[in-house]
Parts: C-alpha cells; sequence; structure tokens
C-alpha cells in the first residue's frame, strides 16, 4: 500500500492496463496515456465523442474517478506523514482547475462523475485531521463536490427502458453527498431521492436469486459495491446506528426486502467464487470498482465475503481457506474484525453444487473441483451490452486451480475488432457451428448483443456423488439448415471426471467447432479425452483485466458431421487415469 501511495506522489499510475506510466510534474487530466490521444478540455461535456479505434476514453476517466485517493489516505493513516495529505490536496486542486464544471472529458460520463465524488469523500475521511487542508482548499474542495452533486442531478443516466450500473453509480453519488454533507442546500432531496431509488432499482437491477441483471460476474461485483458502499453510508450516518447493527438500520431505512436481496448478492459471490478465490470471468470484465482498499488480482473477490459476513453477521460468508480481508478494517475499523473473530469458520468443502435459475448460471462442485456453467439470457432486459456469446460454455477448476478459462475482454471502444474477438463464440468453450455466431453481432454496436440463443435449462439436479446439468439454446436456428444444440454435463464425484455431451439436432451436413481456452500453464494439468474429437493447440490471447493483453493456449478441434450427431468428451486431471 504504502509503495502504491509513494508511486502517486511521484505521479506514477497504472491504469487499466498501461503499465507503470510516470504521468509527468503536471498530470494531464485529458489525455490517453496509452495512445497520447488528448481531449479539448474547452469542449462542453455533452459534445465529448469517444474516438472509436484511436484511444480509449476510459484512461482519463479511471484516472479521474481517482481511486488511489483512497490509498493515499490509507498511507496517512499508517504514518501520519503529511506528504501524503498534500499530495491529495495537490492533485484534487489540480484536476479542479483543470477541468472547468461542465465542460471536457471528465464531465461526460455521470457515473464517474459520482464515483469521483465517492473516492474523494472516502478519502477525505481519511484525511479529516490534516493541517494541510487550510480554509482556502476546503472551500474549493467542498464547493467543487457541490458541483459534482448538481451536475449528477442534473445529468442522471435514467431511461425509462433501461437502467444499469450506470445510473446505480448516479444514485451512489447523491446519496454520499446528502448523508455526508447534510449543509448542501439539496443534501436533503438528495439523500431521500437516493435511498428510494436505490430500492427501486435492486427490485430491477438484481434478479431474486440475486445475481446481477446484466449477464458477468464481474459486473455483479461492481453493482454489488454500488448498492454495498451507499448503503452502508446510510445507515451509519443514522441515528439509530449503534456500531454494529448495520443490517437492522438497514431494515429499517430500506425495507426488508431490499435488505434480503442485498445478502443474497454476497451470498451469490460465496457460491461463483472459485476454489481459488477468483472469479469466473462471464460476460464483460472492464475492471470496475467503486473503492479499492486493498492491492489485489482483479479477480480476486474474497474480500466481498469479509464485508458481507461482517455487514449481516453472516458466519456462513467465513470461508477458512478465504480468510480475513483486510479492506473490512478500512471499512469497520477493528470492531468488524471482533465481529468476525466470534464466527465459527466454515471449510471450502462445505459449499455444495447450486443453481441460479433467474441467471442461468450453474454451478457443480466438491472441495477443490468446481465447473460453472453459463445457459442464460443476454441480461440487461435483452439487451446483452455486456454479455458474450458463452452460451453453454464453461469455467473449470481442477484441484483448486483454473484449468478452462473465459478469455476475458480485452478493451472497449479503442479497438473494436478486439472487443467483438474476445465476446465471440470462439472464445468460449462451447461448439461455433459453421463459422458463425450463437448471438448476431452487428458491426459498430459494441454494446448490444442481439439475443438469438434464448438458452434455457432442460434439466438440474445435484447429489452426493453425481450432479447433472441439461441446456440448450436456439442460436443456429437462424442457419439456412437450422440446428439446436443441447449440452449435457455430468460431474461424477467419486471419480473426479467431468463427462460432457453435446447433441446437435436438425439436418444436413455442418461444420462444427469445440474451443477450449486454458488458464496460463494448464496445458500440462487437464486432459480432454474423446472418441471423435483431437485437440490441436493453438496460441490465443488471454486478458484476466481490462486493457492487460497476455497470450495462452487454446485447445481447438472441429469437424464434418451429418445431424442429428452427438459427440461425448471426457475431461479430468493428469494426475488421474482415464477409464
Amino acid at each position: 500500500m504504502l509503495a502504491h501511495a509513494d508511486k502517486y506522489c511521484g505521479h506514477v499510475f497504472d491504469l487499466l492496463g498501461s503499465g507503470d506510466v510516470n504521468l509527468g510534474p503536471d498530470i494531464d487530466w485529458h489525455a490517453d496515456c496509452k495512445t497520447g490521444f488528448t481531449w479539448n478540455k474547452r469542449t462542453y461535456f455533452s459534445d465529448i465523442k469517444i474516438p472509436y479505434g484511436k484511444a480509449d476514453i476510459k484512461i482519463p476517466w479511471e484516472l479521474s474517478r481517482f481511486s488511489h485517493a483512497v490509498t493515499l489516505g490509507q498511507a496517512y493513516r499508517l504514518t501520519g506523514d503529511e506528504k501524503y495529505a498534500r499530495e491529495f490536496a495537490s492533485q484534487v486542486s489540480d484536476w479542479i482547475d483543470s477541468n472547468k464544471p461542465e465542460f471536457g472529458v471528465n464531465w461526460s460520463c455521470t457515473m464517474d462523475v459520482a464515483i469521483r465524488a465517492c473516492n474523494w469523500i472516502a478519502a477525505y475521511a481519511l484525511f479529516h485531521d490534516s493541517p494541510t487542508f487550510d480554509n482556502a482548499f476546503l472551500i474549493k474542495f467542498l464547493k467543487s463536490l457541490y458541483q459534482h452533486g448538481l451536475h449528477i442531478r442534473a445529468n442522471l443516466e435514467y431511461s425509462e427502458a433501461l437502467t444499469s450500473n450506470h445510473y446505480l453509480a448516479n444514485i451512489a453519488g447523491l446519496a454520499y453527498l446528502g448523508a455526508v454533507f447534510p449543509e448542501f442546500r439539496e443534501a436533503g432531496d438528495w439523500k431521500t431521492f437516493a435511498e428510494q431509488e436505490l430500492v427501486r432499482e435492486m427490485e430491477k437491477q438484481v434478479y431474486p436469486d440475486g445475481c446481477d441483471f446484466e449477464a458477468s460476474t464481474c459486473y455483479h461485483r461492481l453493482v454489488l459495491e454500488l448498492f454495498f458502499f451507499p448503503t452502508l453510508v446510510s445507515v451509519v450516518n443514522d441515528e439509530r446506528y449503534t456500531g454494529s447493527n448495520h443490517a437492522d438500520v438497514c431494515r429499517n431505512i430500506f425495507g426488508a426486502a431490499y435488505t434480503d436481496r442485498l445478502r443474497k448478492m454476497f451470498t451469490a459471490v460465496l457460491h461463483l467464487l472459485k476454489p481459488n478465490g477468483m472469479m469466473p470471468q462471464v460476460g464483460d470484465n472492464d475492471s470496475g470498482r467503486l473503492h479499492i482498499f486493498a492491492d489485489r488480482d482483479i479477480l480476486d473477490m474474497r474480500y466481498l465475503l469479509t464485508l458481507g459476513a461482517v455487514f449481516f453477521k453472516e458466519p456462513r460468508f467465513k470461508v477458512k481457506e478465504f480468510g480475513f480481508s483486510a479492506e473490512a478494517l478500512w471499512v469497520f475499523g477493528n470492531g468488524g474484525h471482533d465481529i468476525w473473530n466470534r464466527f465459527p469458520e466454515r471449510p471450502l468443502a462445505d459449499i455444495e453444487s447450486i443453481a441460479f435459475p433467474d441467471t442461468g448460471w450453474y454451478i457443480m462442485r466438491k472441495s477443490n473441483d468446481y465447473l460453472m456453467i453459463s445457459c442464460g439470457s443476454n441480461g440487461q432486459k435483452g439487451n446483452g451490452g455486456h454479455a458474450h456469446n458463452d452460451k453453454l460454455a464453461f469455467e473449470l477448476c481442477l484441484e483448486g486451480e483454473a484449468a478452462i478459462v473465459d478469455p476475458g475482454t480485452g478493451v472497449y471502444t479503442p479497438d473494436p475488432s478486439v472487443r467483438n474477438i474476445f465476446r465471440s463464440t470462439a472464445s468460449h468453450a462451447t461448439v461455433r457451428v459453421d463459422g458463425q455466431e450463437q448471438n448476431t453481432i452487428r458491426p459498430g454496436l459494441l454494446f448490444l448483443l442481439q439475443d438469438d440463443t434464448r438458452a434455457r435449462m432442460l434439466a438440474w439436479s445435484t447429489g452426493t456423488d453425481e450432479d447433472v446439468f441439461i441446456g440448450e439454446h436456439q442460436g443456429y436456428t437462424k442457419l439456412g439448415s437450422p440446428v439446436v444444440h443441447r449440452r449435457e454435463i455430468r460431474f461424477r464425484k467419486r471419480s473426479r471426471t467431468w463427462d460432457i455431451a453435446d447433441h446437435f439436432s436438425g439436418s444436413g451436413t455442418h461444420t462444427l467447432e469445440w474451443n477450449f481456452v486454458l488458464a496460463p500453464g494448464a496445458d500440462r494439468k487437464i486432459q480432454i479425452a474423446s472418441e471423435t474429437l483431437c485437440p490441436r493447440q493453438e496460441t490465443t490471447p488471454y486478458s484476466p483485466g481490462y486493457g492487460i493483453m497476455r497470450t495462452t493456449t487454446k485447445l481447438s478441434c472441429s469437424l464434418e458431421a451429418t445431424l442429428p450427431y452427438t459427440c461425448s468428451f471426457v475431461i479430468r486431471s493428469r494426475k488421474e487415469e482415464l477409464p
């Protein structure tokens, strides 16, 4: 943490896969440091354009979210060194001077305006007793926060047709500003509005099974943070809060239904996490966060369980192998650790297979073996903005280590071709028919995925010895000679094998193609045995976080078949002998 804070003092940042970049003594808040592209800071915010194929607008947005300000505040609390307070004040003051309200790239997306306000407030809470902050800075700082609130309220990312994580971030910003600064003239209205909208959006954006409706595991994390932290801010600023009765006050403010679904969001994390504590990448991963209190792998989401355990006093979330996450100390203080210590530990082996039927996610597991299947809608009420062509695809862990993975997202607008490669059928552990996409990907529509698949689960059962999943999708019925793909997966727990059968109904001869993207190094750990499939190794891109581009191995195989046709194969660890 201190090392990162010192880098920020030297204006060295790693922005969405850029690697450490020194932005120089005078930070250009309007530039994409990867390409050198700069937005005109005098352009009215609504006239800002996304330069598709030229630069990544998310880079200046990410820098100006100021998640690094929390790290500076943590360093100050740990050391008492005023240099961190001076750096915070200097960067905030410079940002205000360089970003006139309503002008430039950093006012163009209300979501990012709101997240910046939340991070400034969270950081200031850590710096609150610093003598560095004189009246001149405080007036400038508070004036800008007030302007942030006015901008958010006037430019909500709301539509009657669809609201998503963007609108939820808007609400979070107003919740923080309204609760923490009651002196602002509109604070009461902002707070009331935000609390009401949190309840409405929980009903709209989170399925009854507890998963976010955007068909993305990483957006589930972002949306959970966007619900949890403003809820926490409302709770701890309520007169009924006594220091540890978080869930009770939450019910009083937001109601029992909201509180129960928030708990279910944490429960979903408990079951979604792989045995190594990493989240599978289903759908988009833009590395989005509200607050970052510790340096950890982008896909390491164990900390959410600690936060949920303390807030809800829920011992189910205390998994022995995952341990206590330091984030909870910053969020709840030592009292949070005391609550945690009172819970008994549960072993990873106690977490059972589970279905999330509203979302279409199915998880088979026993101890350190794990498989997650995607068989749901495109999300976002059919819009599919953050969905991938991953129907009937799966991620697999063997003996606690990632084996077959979803390769991630790459980037969004700076390279549309990369965006479409990563969300394509060929990038997922499913079957491509005649070289076509499951769901049509239309040129230029990077945040729309036509819902051709209409995927559905046909059978799901779990037991001591075996789990069974059967599902199908209609994505290839649009072909001249229609095809329906049905997949059956049997997890035989005693032999630790995964028996998979792909059934193709229809007529005519078709080209069938399987692709299994392997986690780095997993080619030495996994066996895929079949009488008909002969996998060949290829190098393929792998993106474990937004903007991070690596390579790994993909096992690919294809064949011509006259339908109806069935292909079966078995997956297991190389440590086990195949029958």
